[in-house]
């Protein structure tokens, strides 16, 4: 054979085992996901409303969780608004469980948080998580149980809304039950209907004082050790989330490590939504409830946006605590640039903790796709 035809042989050759090396690399490479925390998660998402909980008064519970078998997954409980429902929060928590997280919520009956109080519905955390583990145990149920083998009881954290804020960030001052983190949307502490020593100051508790709401006064930002993200309503003061108690004053509670954003326009209730227009009708709780928190007026940022910005918080925090990796700081950069996008609608990144991440700064990363881009670059020199 002649050398002329030797070599366009070789390098057909080469360039058929370069091509078989892309198709490998690709194959083997993880799967890109999600690389933005606004967007949903490569899970499908699963419910589960079990009826033998240990919660009194027939509360119920809802569990949201990713489908599939693939192991196990961080463990979050996220607290209602005063007399909220658990439904109101759909978007925020199907968002949150898409990237990976067991969420659980359950429903008080009305006028329960009042009369009662949140020192004695702290109580029913611990009694609630230990029938979560059996309902999780893998050699304590059937091959089909929703929970069986799904929950990381290592890595656990809170969330909540109003009222909810201040009962997640109760437990998580709280060692008993080990939480990393805490995650608090529009959170309210004292307020003029929640006084006296069945109500205690959740930013009392973030600073180490056991205060009761008729004697707490807000401490400085910085006096907690606890870190937590926060997003807070611009639209303030009056019973639904007072001066002195609300988003700010925890942030100025909590340690400087906090993340903190304010939507200016966004009213106390913009974080939560029915999800059927029938329940918002005029006589609705949750109309009554809008209403009463100025939540009503025009604004440049519609509810549907404050809640996706919400639940993407949610998301950055909790990857950022649960599940920190290089891939997870480049996806925080991202995260940085798209706030930086929103200050035209008025949301403000007040505290920005993640040191040397800044909006650019890590761009472009992309450690997902590293095995392929390589078989690729060398596929090009051959």
């Amino acid at each position: 054979m002649e050398k002329s035809n030797i070599i366009p042989l070789l390098r057909n050759h080469q360039q058929s085992a370069a091509f078989l090396l892309l198709c490998a690399a690709l194959m083997t490479a993880p799967a890109v996901f999600a690389q933005d925390f606004w967007k949903p998660g490569k899970y499908s998402v699963g419910f589960y409303k079990p009826w033998n909980t240990p919660l009194p008064h027939s509360w119920k519970v809802d569990v949201t969780y990713p489908k599939g078998n693939s192991g196990s997954f961080p463990l979050i409980f996220m607290f209602n608004g005063m007399e909220c429902q658990a439904s109101w929060y759909k978007d925020i928590v199907d968002h949150v469980a898409s990237w990976g997280y067991v969420i659980v919520q359950y429903t008080t009956g009305f006028f329960y948080p009042l009369g009662e109080g949140e020192r004695e519905e702290v109580e029913y955390l611990t009694p609630l998580l230990r029938w979560l583990e059996k309902e999780a145990s893998v050699n304590g149920n059937v091959w089909w149980h929703k929970l069986a083998g799904k929950i990381d009881f290592s890595r656990k954290a809170v969330m909540g809304h109003s009222r909810g804020g201040k009962l997640a960030s109760l437990h998580y001052a709280n060692s008993t039950n080990n939480f990393t983190t805490a995650v608090l949307f529009d959170p309210v502490d004292c307020s003029l209907v929640a006084q006296g020593d069945k109500h205690p100051s959740a930013i009392a508790a973030l600073a180490g004082v056991n205060a009761a709401c008729d004697v707490i006064h807000p401490a400085p930002h910085g006096t907690s050790t606890l870190s937590a993200a926060i997003i807070g309503a611009g639209i303030t003061g009056g019973v639904c989330n007072p001066l002195e108690n609300n988003a700010h004053a925890f942030f100025r509670t909590l340690s400087t490590e906090s993340l903190y954003i304010k939507v200016k326009e966004a009213g106390h209730m913009t974080f939560a939504q029915p999800p059927k227009p029938a329940s918002q009708t005029s006589c609705s709780p949750y109309t009554i409830y809008n209403r009463m928190c100025g939540s009503c007026r025009c604004s440049k940022i519609t509810s549907q946006e404050v809640i996706s910005e919400a639940r993407t918080m949610a998301v950055a925090w909790l990857e950022s605590k649960l599940r920190p990796s290089q891939d997870t700081t480049a996806h925080l950069a991202r995260y940085k640039e798209h706030l930086m996008t929103l200050r035209v609608k008025g949301v403000e990144t007040v505290h920005w903790p993640f040191k040397g991440v800044s909006a650019g700064s890590l761009l472009g990363t992309d450690v997902e796709v590293s095995a392929g881009a390589a078989a690729a670059n060398r596929m090009e020199e051959l």
